[in-house]
């Protein structure tokens, strides 16, 4: 009788090859180590004697480079500028102290605008805290890890050595997860310096959107039936596929397209479904198309704040729909009430929804795009160049694909109507906070990022007095970028906004600044340009082939574009009444 069950020979036994201790080393290295794994190439900050370790074990990675700024605030800028180019987390190196505070404000505009940042910053050894070191915070109560929490995705002080590599990895992931965004380190002395054996770590960390087919159903209902649909995508299109996905999306169905100030360039502005921008700076046809009624309007990646909505106005008609897609739930419905919520990445929304759409032509009149044509215009009433035509003539001179950085100010409202766009990295603006000065820095990390690209500064003569010395960093870094200088010789923008809010004009002077010797100063070469002309007959690329070039644009101060009075529209923001076209067309306005 044979057996029911076959007995099973032995498996070969395969030796188990012991276990290969890792080799003793300093913390730092094994820090760095993470670093390079996670891909990261170029290291911002500033030295110092508490992040000195980290700084001494990159002096072994070549593969690494380290741009020393001249202010951490620009090492934050560059790296957020950089992050924003790439889509790669950007690195920030500092000191105790007020090497980590003075990095605060970029910290914030990186948690605004949703860019993943990683600030490491050194602390004094954990036996001597708060006994009163040189640069230690601590003692005076100044709870870093505390003061950033609230602006970043996560904040802590790095405990022991042993678990320092697996935090700093777990830091890297929660930055470039979901909504992207800054996190922060500090790193004890003791800590960095200690030898310990590194683990080897595996981590990847993913998030999924489940999107609800009920809901994409819904939308797509909505987007068939509709008779004057409108795209609005803002910033967060950018990621990944968002851009291509969109332009295939508003082709599919013919949607025309408006993007907010800080979206422009993720939909091409010279495609013939583009309305432009609509919000501060926004054009005409956005405008004229929004008067006309609007009975559906999809927004994606994008908050609907002040500058994005021109003061929140009202942008669907009475009985319209409003579907507003956003990776952070926090967004939805925070600024208009909204028919459809969908929680997901923008390129998510697109590639599932146009499974559901089937093509369909649709031509719309989008209307005149410009308050005024730029290349009819010549010199201002103070006899200098207007900033229109200036802005029209650097894009004669440099490649459409320049990646411009925008500075806040004045200049930022021309920059945003009158530079054509065609490119979704091409126009870096970080008006989350509005941060003055952030342009440069900016301006360095993307063409660290990206060397192949021709990168330009617009920017005002005020923020060129607070962060112009970052030029001495571009030059020792030989970067080719071209920094416009639009010297109005004062604090414009608010000179402009108290004028118009209390009816008589407070003077901010700035003072003559002689902007050319000031960038001779540092090292760059420097231009002025005073008339219509000059720039077309500059050959901009070649004069900062081997390092920064610095304009001075003395523009005609008297020129302002026309903007909505936001101190008035900020007050009566709460009061979101819907209204309908017919209610435009007697010139009324919601109630407060």
């Amino acid at each position: 009788m044979q057996p029911l069950v076959r007995s099973i020979p032995k498996r070969a036994q395969l030796p188990i090859p012991a276990p290969v201790r890792a080799p003793l080393r300093r913390t730092a290295d094994a820090l760095i180590d993470v670093l390079a794994e996670a891909g990261v190439e170029v290291v911002f900050g500033l030295p110092g004697g508490a992040i000195s370790p980290l700084h001494d074990a990159l002096l072994d990675r070549p593969d690494i480079r380290v741009v020393t700024t001249r202010h951490e605030a620009g090492a934050m800028f560059a790296a957020a500028g950089y992050a924003r180019t790439t889509g790669r987390i950007g690195v920030v190196l500092v000191t105790s102290g007020p090497g980590a505070l003075n990095a605060v404000t970029g910290l914030a505009s990186a948690w605004c605008d949703g860019l993943p940042v990683l600030l490491i910053a050194g602390e004094v050894p954990r036996r001597i805290a708060g006994k009163g070191a040189l640069q230690d915070g601590t003692s005076h109560n100044l709870n870093l890890v505390g003061m950033v929490s609230h602006i970043t995705k996560m904040a802590a002080e790095i405990p022991d050595a042993q678990v320092a590599p697996s935090m700093l990895s777990r830091a890297i992931s929660t930055a470039m997860s979901g909504r992207r965004g800054p996190v922060c380190l500090t790193l004890p002395i003791d800590v960095s310096t200690t030898e310990i054996r590194p683990p080897e770590l595996a981590l990847e960390v993913s998030t999924q959107f489940m999107l609800r087919p009920a809901a994409l159903d819904r939308a797509a209902a909505a987007l068939l039936e509709a008779r004057r649909p409108l795209l609005f995508a803002g910033s967060g299109v950018r990621h990944d596929l968002g851009p291509e996905l969109l332009r295939v999306f508003a082709e599919r169905r013919g949607v025309p397209v408006m993007t907010t100030p800080k979206g422009k360039g993720v939909f091409p502005e010279d495609h013939p479904l583009s309305l432009g921008v609509f919000g501060m700076g926004g054009h005409p046809s956005a405008q004229a198309y929004v008067d006309e009624g609007v009975d559906l309007l999809i927004a994606v990646g994008t908050s609907l704040g002040d500058l994005q909505t021109d003061g929140w106005t009202q942008l669907v008609d009475k009985e319209g729909t409003f579907i507003q897609v956003d990776i952070d739930v926090r967004q939805i419905g925070r600024a208009y009430p909204v028919d459809l919520g969908l929680v997901a990445p923008a390129g998510d929304f697109f590639a599932q929804m146009l499974t559901r759409l089937p093509p369909a032509r649709r031509t719309e009149p989008l209307g005149a795009r410009y308050h005024t044509d730029p290349a009819a215009l010549g010199d201002g009433e103070e006899g200098l160049i207007l900033p229109q035509r200036a802005l029209w003539e650097i894009q004669q001179r440099l490649p459409a694909d320049t990646i411009y950085a925008i500075d806040s100010g004045e200049h930022f409202v021309f920059a945003t109507h009158y530079l054509v766009t065609r490119h979704p990295d091409a126009f870096i603006a970080m008006t989350g906070l509005g941060s003055m000065g952030s342009s440069i820095g900016a301006a360095m990390g993307a063409k660290l990022g990206r060397p192949d690209r021709a990168v330009a500064v617009i920017m005002g003569d005020g923020g060129f007095a607070m962060v112009g010395t970052e030029v001495a960093t571009a030059v020792a870094e030989r970067l080719p970028i071209v920094i416009f200088v639009m010297n109005d010789r004062r604090y414009g923008m608010v000179e402009i906004g108290h004028e118009r809010v209390y009816g008589r004009r407070a003077v901010y002077s700035m003072q003559p600044l002689d902007v050319c010797r000031l960038a001779e100063g540092l090292g760059a070469r420097a231009l002025r340009i005073e008339h219509a002309g000059q720039l077309l007959e500059t050959d901009l690329l070649a004069l900062a082939a081997d390092g920064p070039l610095v304009v001075d644009v003395c523009i005609d101060s008297r020129e302002h574009m026309p903007k909505k009075d936001r101190i008035q529209a900020i007050g009566k923001a709460p009061a979101l009444r819907v209204f309908d076209s017919a209610d435009r067309g007697r010139g009324q306005e919601p109630s407060p």
